[in-house]
């Protein structure tokens, strides 16, 4: 091995040995920083200091009989003073539990307006007992906000009807023969007597149903409405689905008013109709109400030289329903 390699070599090794060395230091000046820096942090803790920290609630026991109409803070924006590690520590908690604000136990202010009342209370005043809930060794210095404002009406229920609100299309042949119901047909609204007097019915959530070819009986829910509660959220909606038929037939046009002077004959004395009707209730076709009436009470007499035709009586379950002609002619001969 030459000198230079040698050297060569030495001066590697020395430069390793540096290395490692200064590596070292800088590790254990690190470490000593990093200890210093949590002996400050421990000693800045235990000091008194001053904090802010939002902190969920929730209100309980409101007046019997009585609704609440306005919506209440959900967090209160509390400043602590304190040691510092108790407000850290209440900082840091995940899942903190709500504090209990027992509406029936605070001092309060009201304030009446017929059915309706407002409680006021000042948040100052649930200092002590909010801090015994949260177990805290820190004071509370300040709530915001520094009221909080109750709103309540009469409590009153009334039974309003339930309605399907749903679409439907059905196969080719097929029609909806009759209502569509709901079981219950109604239930029990209970809330603010000013929003409880302006339901009349509620309404089932929204749907569809498509190409039905039978008898269809679905469970829907109850739309919700706020501040209201309803005794039953769910309903079996029934779709009756039937299959149809078309009928066509005729029908002699009956005159009634007719002046006693005169007797009117018409031309045709009969309409042709043509409608749909669920099978089930083909056979009722013979004894339906039908009426083609032509009333003369109104009508001036060769004023006009034609007569409009009116179908009375037309049943339920007939659908479609179409007659011709609508009008007929006339021909007037004395008596």
């Amino acid at each position: 091995m030459s000198q230079e390699d040698k050297f060569n070599i030495s001066e590697t090794w020395f430069a390793n040995l540096r290395s490692r060395i200064i590596n070292r230091n800088v590790g254990i000046f690190t470490f000593f920083l990093l200890l210093a820096f949590v002996f400050w942090f421990l000693n800045a803790l235990s000091k008194d200091m001053t904090g802010r920290i939002k902190y969920p609630v929730r209100y309980t026991d409101f007046p019997k009989e009585m609704a609440l109409l306005n919506e209440l803070p959900q967090e209160l924006d509390l400043t602590l003073e304190g040691p510092g590690y108790s407000i850290l520590k209440t900082r840091l908690s995940g899942n903190k539990p709500p504090v209990i604000i027992d509406v029936s136990d605070m001092n309060y202010t009201m304030v009446e307006d017929g059915s309706r009342f407002r409680l006021f209370v000042l948040t100052y005043g649930l200092r002590d007992m909010i801090k015994r809930q949260m177990r805290a060794e820190f004071d509370i210095t300040e709530i915001n906000p520094d009221t909080i404002t109750f709103e309540f009406d009469k409590l009153t229920r009334k039974k309003v009807p339930v309605v399907a609100n749903v679409d439907v299309s059905t196969q080719r042949q097929f029609m909806v023969n009759g209502d569509i119901t709901c079981m219950p047909d109604s239930v029990l609204i209970s809330g603010p007597e000013s929003i409880i007097d302006t339901i009349d019915l509620l309404l089932t959530r929204h749907e569809k149903f498509v190409q039905l070819n039978q008898t269809h009986t679905a469970t829907l829910i109850v739309e919700s409405i706020p501040k209201i509660s309803i005794s039953q959220k769910k309903v079996e909606v029934t779709i009756p689905v039937e299959q149809y038929t078309e009928a066509v037939f005729t029908l002699l046009i009956k005159l009634i008013n007719v002046p006693d002077t005169a007797r009117i004959r018409l031309f045709p004395d009969r309409i042709n109709i043509q409608c749909i009707v669920p099978l089930s209730d083909y056979n009722k076709l013979a004894d339906a109400p039908l009426e083609a009436v032509i009333d003369f009470a109104g009508i001036v007499v060769r004023s006009t030289s034609r007569l409009k035709v009116e179908v009375r009586n037309i049943p339920d379950y007939i659908g479609s329903f179409k007659y011709n002609p609508e009008q007929v002619e006339y021909l007037i001969e004395k008596l």
